[in-house]
Parts: C-alpha cells; sequence; structure tokens
C-alpha cells in the first residue's frame, strides 16, 4: 500500500507591497523543503510620564533658629522618561509668626534660603532663592512655581528614579538688629513638576 506524502501549506505576506507568496513544507521524509522561516515582527512603545517617584514631604521643627540657624534636607525622587522643570512657592516668604502687636525693636519675621538640587540619569543641576523671592508673583525667575514647560528650575534630562533631589531650607543665625520675638514661625513650600519638552 502506497502512503500518500504529508505537507503543510503556509501563506506569508512580504513586504513591499508585494502580493502574497504560497510556500510548502513537507513532512520528514517526503520531500523538502521541511520547515519554513517566517519573521514576525513584534513592535512596542512605552508613552512619556513625568512625577514624583516619591514626593517632597514631611515638616522641620528647629528649636532657637534664631541662635543655631536652619539646615535641612527634604529627599525626593523624580520619575520623568523627558526633561522636566520643578518649581517652588513660599506661602509667607520667610519664617512668619502670629505674635500680634510687638514692642519696638523686636519683629515677628525670618528669612531663610531654599536650595533646589535635581539629579537625573546622567547630569544635576542646583539653584538657591531667598523665601522672600519666592512668593506668587515675586522675582526669583530660577525655580519660582508652579513649575510650566517654561517656568521653574530646569533639567536637561530624564530621571529614571534615580536619588539625590533635594529641597533644602537654611538661614545662619538671626544677626539682628532687631530681635525675634518669642512664637512659633512657620512657613509653607509647596512644589510642583512639569514634564519640559
Amino acid at each position: 500500500m502506497r502512503k500518500a506524502a504529508i505537507a503543510c501549506t503556509v501563506v506569508a505576506a512580504l513586504w513591499c507591497g508585494q502580493s502574497a507568496a504560497q510556500t510548502t513544507a513537507y513532512a520528514p521524509g517526503h520531500g523538502s523543503p521541511n520547515s519554513i522561516v517566517l519573521s514576525v515582527p513584534v513592535t512596542a512603545s512605552i508613552n512619556n510620564h513625568c512625577g514624583f517617584a516619591t514626593a517632597p514631604s514631611g515638616t522641620y521643627n528647629q528649636p532657637d533658629f534664631d541662635a543655631v540657624g536652619l539646615l535641612h534636607d527634604f529627599d525626593f525622587v523624580l520619575d520623568c522618561t523627558l526633561p522636566l522643570r520643578v518649581g517652588v512657592v513660599s506661602s509667607n516668604g520667610g519664617l512668619l509668626a502670629n505674635a500680634g502687636s510687638l514692642p519696638a525693636g523686636y519683629i515677628a519675621f525670618a528669612p531663610y534660603d531654599i536650595t533646589l538640587n535635581l539629579v537625573g540619569d546622567t547630569t544635576s543641576v542646583s539653584a538657591t532663592c531667598a523665601a522672600a523671592t519666592l512668593t506668587t508673583g515675586s522675582t526669583c525667575t530660577t525655580f519660582l512655581g508652579p513649575a510650566t514647560t517654561t517656568q521653574g528650575l530646569r533639567l536637561d534630562d530624564s530621571a529614571s528614579q534615580t536619588s539625590g533631589s533635594y529641597l533644602r531650607v537654611s538661614a545662619p543665625p538671626y544677626p539682628g538688629p532687631d530681635v525675634l520675638v518669642a512664637a512659633t514661625y512657620n512657613d509653607t513650600l509647596v512644589v510642583t513638576l512639569s514634564a519640559s519638552p
């Protein structure tokens, strides 16, 4: 009894707009070829994204800051696939006490500085502004917020969750000539981020 040859036919589309071509593959021992190699292109993409992997947050309390000064870092981690900008806004423009009326020679406002340090995959950038220049509509052109595509400190790099970014508050011991009133001083900083392609 004669066995019939078994064949498998595959139709594959050719690139460049040509018509489909037909190729036959035979079972082993029943002709050649026994296999067919097909190329199946697979593509994938990732959309750009930009945000904080870990946002700057927390509070800082320094007793007797008039005598010892201020120095504290709020760490954060950036997660952006393209260049970005970070902006900062100070609510009070300095450390402000709710002290009511004050006697002569006393004040309820203390200045301090804010340093913004951004770390990307291959580069970093840093700048410092006085808190007094970081109120809404003020004069710190380096990183006054809110951040937009054109406003804020610019990092010309992607940042794939690289550590090292921080917002630093600092001030030396208060020099006078007026005396800071005994009270609790405070300020609130708002930090924003925007992609800046």
